[in-house]
């Protein structure tokens, strides 16, 4: 059980978090124009594999571009 539960820890440990969160932070953009989901995409996917596993799971659920989801987490 200790072997598994340490994958789980590994898995989900950040590494970087701080420096990371301060280059997001400075990416954002002109104050005066509204932000893409790909800026607010630096600034909310930290979590393992980022964007890419956000966009995945979206497909798992058959989430399409015309639909409005609410993340809860």
């Amino acid at each position: 059980m200790t072997d598994a539960l340490d994958g789980v820890r590994e898995h989900y440990r950040a590494t970087g978090l701080t420096g990371q969160l301060k280059i997001a932070l400075t990416v954002p953009g002109p104050e005066d124009q509204p932000l893409t989901p790909q800026q607010l995409g630096a600034l909310d996917h930290f979590h393992p594999r980022g964007l890419a596993a956000t966009a995945d799971l979206a497909q798992l659920a058959g989430i399409s571009a015309d639909m409005s989801v609410l993340g809860v987490a």
